[in-house]
């Protein structure tokens, strides 16, 4: 009686583990990796609870080419903090570009449970993503729009 227990609890866990895998798979915008997003869903995705940055980019440039792989490394190292990375083509998605006032790439703008803070311009690696994220998340807003 006591193995069928264990046996039965042990289904249960696997089965949870199965429906929170999935789940995590077949959201809109998973977590832990660098998300692509179009103009349709900026919004959407910028209104998720914590930090969000969105890496504006072009196929042809060079710097963004450079930041794509830390921006995915990003993604996935402070995704349990709550931070999400998406990447907007600004060639592809001209009116978030426009809206925004992007005249520069990489271009990536910094929002906060909702709230655009402000942007970091060019491929500055990935130091100083880490000291804007433990800076937001440990409550410090000194941060002010256009300089994030």
């Amino acid at each position: 009686m006591i193995q069928d227990d264990e046996t039965l609890e042990e289904l249960r866990r696997k089965k949870m583990e199965e429906l929170l895998n999935t789940s995590q798979q077949t959201a809109k915008f998973p977590t832990g990796v660098a998300v692509n997003i179009t103009d349709n869903d900026f919004d959407e995705f910028v209104k998720q609870e914590g930090i969000v940055v969105v890496d504006t980019w072009a196929a042809w440039c060079m710097p963004c080419r450079t930041m794509a792989p830390i921006m995915e490394q990003l993604a996935k190292e402070w995704a349990d903090k709550g931070v999400h990375i998406g990447k907007l083509d600004v060639d592809e998605n001209r009116r978030t570009a426009m809206r925004f006032g992007i005249s520069s790439i990489p271009n990536f703008l910094v929002f906060q449970n909702g709230k655009y803070l402000g942007n970091v311009v060019g491929a500055v690696g990935k130091k100083p993503f880490v000291q804007l994220f433990k800076k937001l998340l440990d409550g410090n807003d000194e941060t002010k729009a256009g300089h994030a």
